[in-house]
């Protein structure tokens, strides 16, 4: 009887290790991922930041939206400086497109041929970038799935953990899209 019990706790406490051992990898795992589509999400930024300016300069040249390019200018500068942080950048991509849209509202309908091919750039850099952000906050959110679990929480303790690329507000719409329910 005794034996059976022993044996009963070294099996919960293998099946315990083992539970552990392999929160450990799956966070490990994550954590890689989350910095490699960081890493990802800043370079189609730093793409679509060369499209802005290749917009710029092709209104700037043309001579549309005069005063669309300062603010776009100071838009572009604001984000820039907000590298680091998910939200910062977030909130600075905001401003751009709130920009971009006074621009493009300006904008005539027939347009110089390099301001369209500028726009086409602008574009294909917007998906990316929107694509990259998507993957991002995807795996953001398994991260913070996986962090409801008792093992996991173990090694989490103090730990704060990734932030999305969302305005604050959106990122609520963001869980509840893709989390289940509690």
């Amino acid at each position: 009887m005794v034996g059976t019990i022993l044996a009963a706790l070294a099996l919960l406490a293998v099946i315990g290790l083992a539970s552990l051992v392999r929160a450990r990898r799956i966070l490990a795992r994550l954590d890689r991922e989350i910095a490699k589509s960081w890493q990802e999400l800043l370079s189609a930024l730093h793409e679509r930041l060369e499209a802005l300016e290749e917009l710029s300069l092709a209104l700037r040249s043309a001579g549309y939206v005069p005063e669309g390019i300062g603010r776009l200018r100071e838009a572009l500068d604001w984000l820039r400086k907000s590298t680091g942080d998910p939200r910062a950048l977030a909130e600075a991509d905001e401003r751009v497109e709130a920009v971009l849209r006074g621009i493009y509202r300006a904008l005539p309908r027939e347009r110089d041929e390099r301001v369209r091919q500028a726009q086409n750039r602008l574009a294909e850099a917007d998906e990316e970038l929107d694509l990259k952000k998507h993957r991002y906050n995807e795996l953001v959110l398994n991260w913070y799935e996986l962090t409801r679990g008792f093992a996991y929480k173990f090694f989490l303790r103090g730990r704060k953990g990734p932030e999305p690329f969302a305005v604050p507000g959106e990122e609520e719409g963001l869980v509840r899209r893709h989390l289940p329910t509690l």
